[in-house]
C-alpha cells in the first residue's frame, strides 16, 4: 500500500515538473513571437527607446596615448667653498629660484669690514688720480676757438707759471656789427633776419644775419629809446675793429652808425706750470677750434702720474680680491630652477669638507620632460614637433601642453614587442615637479571643420542608419539582381530601425569618439547610434561599427538569450 502511494507521488511530481517546464518554454516562445511581431508587424511605436545623433561639423583627431615621470631639463648640486656658520638660507624645497639668487649666507663680519676699509682707501686714491690727471691733461694747451694768432708771448724752452699768456687769437673772418634800432622797430626783428649792412667808408654793401636783439632799452644821444642789435658779417678782408656802417633789416633801418668789433677773440692761458716742449704756431697763423697750441712737460707732475696710476690699480686689485673672497661666503644659484633638495639650513656649520658635501640641489625647470614608450606599430606615425596634451595624475583639474622634442631609433624588445622612447617637452610646467606621474596623448593627424558622426553611429560595411525624411519611405533591401532578399539573409546584415535608412557612407578620419563622413551624409542629417544593448530579433545584432557580434547558424545570438536579462519592453538591458 505504501508502495503505491510513493509511486502515486512519484507521477503526480513528474507530471508537475513537466507542466513547468512546457510553461517555461511555452512563455519563452510567446515572448519570442511577441518580439518578432513587435518588430516585423505589431505596434511600431512600441520601441521608442532610440539614440541619435546629429551629423555635425568638428574636428577629428588621432592620438597615441602613453604615460611617464616628469624629470628636469638638468639638475646641479650645490657645494661651498669657505667654512663657517649658515646665518642664511632664505629658501625651502620648492622655491623657484633665477641665476645668482642667494641661496646660503656665511658669516662675513671680518670680511665686510676689510671690504670697507678697502672701499675708503680706493676713493681717496682714485681722487688723487683724477686730480693728477686733470694737471696732466692741462700740459696740452688748446684753442677754444677758431682763429688768428694776433700775438705770441712765449717760444719753446720758456719756464712757464701757471695762468700765463701764450698768444692772443682772434676770429677776423667773421665780424660783428653793434648798431642801435629804435625799440619800437627793434621790437619786430628776430635771430636769423637777413640784414644789408653799408660801410661808412665807402657806402659798399654786404650781407649780414642778426645774431643777437637786446631785451633791454637805453637812450641814443638824441634822446630816443633804442635797443641794440647784433650782425654778423663775412669779413671780405679789409674790416676791422672800429669801422662803422648802418644796417637795413627789411624795410626797418637803424637809427645810428654802428660799429665793428671781432666775432671772437681770446688770450690763451696755462693751467700749469711747465717747460714749452712744443709751440707748433707762429703769429699769424690760423687755428681751428681744439687745435693743440703748445705742450708743456713737468716732470715732478709726471712721475707723481705713475706713482698714483700704480697705487689706484693696487687699490683695485685689493678690493677685487676680497669681493671675490666675499662671493664664496655668498653662496648664489648657477641657474635659474626649482630647489629640489635641501641638506644644509639656517645655522649648520661648515667644515673643511664642504667641497664634498651637497648642500642643496636645483633642477633647471624651465623645460621638464618625460619619456614615454610607443609600440613598434605606432612609431612611425610620431614625429618631432608634434603637440602633446598633458595631464598629470597630481593635478587633475590641469591640461598641460607639449611637444615632442625626440624620438629614439633605438628601441627595446620586450615579450615580443619592441617599444621606442619618445622625449616630451612640457611647455609652462607650472605645478609640475620631478617624479611626477603624468598621461599625453600626442596628436598625429588632425582635420578640423569636417562633417562627423558618433564612432557608435558606423555599421559594418561603412553604412549609416539615416532617419527618413518627412514623407521619404525606406528602400526594399535587395538582392544585387534586384530580387527581394530572404528574411534570414536580412537578419545577418545591418538592418535600418523603423524611421531610417541604410546610406553607404565613406569615411576618413576616425577616434573612438567621432568618424569623418567625406561623402554620404550632410551635415544635420539624423543617425541612429548604437548601444551596448543587443536587440533579439537580431535585424540589428549587435550594431556595433564593423562587427556583426557573431551569430549562430538559427539567426540567434550564440550562447542563448543575453544574460542581461528582458527589459518590459522587450530589449535586453546590459551586455
Amino acid at each position: 500500500m505504501q508502495n503505491t502511494v510513493n509511486k502515486s507521488k512519484e507521477k503526480t511530481s513528474k507530471k508537475h515538473s513537466v507542466k513547468w517546464i512546457l510553461l517555461v518554454i511555452l512563455l519563452l516562445v510567446a515572448v519570442l513571437v511577441a518580439v518578432i511581431f513587435h518588430r516585423f508587424g505589431g505596434n511600431k511605436d512600441a520601441v521608442s527607446d532610440i539614440t541619435t545623433a546629429i551629423a555635425d561639423r568638428g574636428s577629428v583627431e588621432v592620438v597615441i596615448s602613453g604615460t611617464g615621470t616628469v624629470e628636469p631639463n638638468d639638475s646641479y648640486e650645490v657645494t661651498s667653498l669657505v667654512k663657517g656658520e649658515i646665518i642664511h638660507a632664505p629658501f625651502e624645497e620648492g622655491t623657484v629660484v633665477t641665476k645668482g639668487d642667494l641661496l646660503y649666507q656665511i658669516d662675513t663680519f671680518d670680511m665686510e669690514n676689510s671690504i670697507e676699509r678697502s672701499k675708503l682707501s680706493l676713493e681717496k686714491t682714485q681722487n688723487t688720480y683724477d686730480n693728477n690727471m686733470k694737471d696732466m691733461e692741462n700740459l696740452t694747451v688748446q684753442t677754444e676757438s677758431s682763429g688768428t694768432i694776433t700775438e705770441l708771448y712765449v717760444q719753446e724752452g720758456d719756464m712757464i707759471s701757471q695762468n700765463a699768456k701764450i698768444a692772443d687769437i682772434v676770429d677776423s673772418k667773421v665780424m660783428k656789427l653793434s648798431v642801435p634800432f629804435i625799440s619800437e622797430h627793434a621790437k619786430q626783428l628776430a635771430v636769423g633776419d637777413v640784414a644789408e649792412v653799408t660801410l661808412q667808408a665807402d657806402g659798399s654793401v654786404l650781407d649780414g644775419v642778426v645774431s643777437y636783439v637786446a631785451s633791454g632799452e637805453m637812450v641814443s644821444n638824441s634822446g630816443i629809446m633804442v635797443k641794440t642789435v647784433e650782425i654778423e658779417v663775412e669779413n671780405p678782408g679789409v674790416l676791422k675793429e672800429g669801422d662803422s656802417a648802418t644796417a637795413m633789416i627789411g624795410d626797418i633801418s637803424c637809427h645810428d652808425l654802428g660799429m665793428f668789433h671781432y666775432a671772437s677773440a681770446k688770450t690763451v692761458t696755462t693751467q700749469i706750470s711747465g717747460k714749452v716742449e712744443v709751440l707748433q704756431y707762429k703769429k699769424g697763423d690760423y687755428l681751428q677750434a681744439g687745435d693743440v697750441l703748445a705742450v708743456l712737460s713737468n716732470a715732478s707732475l709726471e712721475q707723481n702720474h705713475k706713482n698714483n696710476t700704480l697705487s689706484l690699480r693696487e687699490a683695485e686689485l685689493s678690493l677685487e680680491n676680497q669681493y671675490d673672497q666675499l662671493e664664496d661666503y655668498n653662496i648664489t644659484s648657477p641657474i635659474n630652477g626649482t630647489v629640489i633638495q635641501k641638506v644644509s639650513k639656517q645655522g649648520d656649520i661648515l667644515d673643511n669638507t664642504n667641497n664634498t658635501k651637497v648642500m642643496a640641489t636645483i633642477a633647471d625647470m624651465s623645460k621638464i620632460l618625460f619619456r614615454m614608450s610607443v609600440d613598434e606599430l605606432d612609431i612611425a606615425k610620431i614625429q618631432v614637433g608634434q603637440t602633446a596634451v598633458i595631464t598629470a595624475d597630481a593635478l587633475e583639474d590641469k591640461v598641460f601642453s607639449g611637444y615632442v622634442e625626440t624620438v629614439s631609433v633605438i628601441g627595446t624588445s620586450s615579450n615580443g614587442v619592441t617599444t621606442y622612447p619618445v622625449t616630451i617637452v612640457i611647455n609652462e610646467p607650472e605645478g609640475l615637479i620631478p617624479g611626477m606621474n603624468v598621461s599625453a596623448d600626442i596628436i598625429v593627424e588632425k582635420r578640423e571643420n569636417v562633417i562627423r558622426i558618433p564612432a557608435s553611429a558606423l555599421m559594418r560595411g561603412n553604412q549609416v542608419a539615416v532617419r527618413l525624411k518627412d514623407g521619404e519611405k525606406a528602400p526594399e533591401m535587395s538582392e544585387p539582381d534586384g530580387k527581394e532578399m530572404p528574411k534570414n539573409s536580412k537578419m545577418m546584415m545591418n538592418v535600418a530601425p523603423e524611421g531610417f535608412k541604410l546610406v553607404k557612407v565613406k569615411v576618413g578620419l576616425s577616434n573612438e569618439d567621432y568618424v569623418e563622413i567625406i561623402e554620404g551624409i550632410s551635415e544635420g542629417d539624423v543617425v541612429y547610434v548604437t548601444s551596448s544593448q543587443t536587440v533579439v530579433d537580431n535585424d540589428i545584432f549587435p550594431l556595433m561599427p564593423g562587427d556583426m557580434g557573431g551569430m549562430s547558424a538559427g539567426g540567434m545570438p550564440s550562447g542563448g538569450m543575453p544574460a542581461g536579462g528582458m527589459s518590459g519592453g522587450g530589449v535586453p538591458v546590459g551586455r
